[in-house]
């Protein structure tokens, strides 16, 4: 291999190998969280089986250290969809969540 992305497990067995997949981008886009939100994106073909959603931030980080509201949001992905949520649904305090600007990108793949 001469360029890509290999990944070992903690065994040291080669676990993922650009040269013997394939992806494909099946969402990309641009989402503004507010305090308490849910998203839900509907993606057609979309199965935890064999795709993979990532949450990329946009907005840079507060550095006060003082509040949650660019913390990462929580993210559940099921068969045709992928809900991103400002805050874990067990997160007792209303006033605790993300509020971050990030990118969703979202590929399926094949070996």
């Amino acid at each position: 291999m001469s360029y890509g992305l290999r990944t070992w497990n903690a065994k040291g067995v080669l676990e993922l190998d650009t040269d013997t997949f394939t992806y494909q981008v099946i969402h990309n886009q641009v989402y503004q969280l507010t305090l308490r939100a849910v998203i839900t994106v509907p993606i057609a073909g979309f199965t935890p089986a064999n795709c993979v959603a990532t949450i990329l931030p946009i907005t840079p980080p507060n550095t006060s250290y003082n509040s949650c509201y660019d913390a990462m949001p929580y993210m559940s992905v099921a068969n045709g969809q992928v809900v991103v949520m400002s805050q874990n649904p067990m997160e007792p305090d209303a006033n605790n969540g993300s509020t971050i600007q990030f990118r969703l990108l979202v590929m399926r793949f094949k070996n």
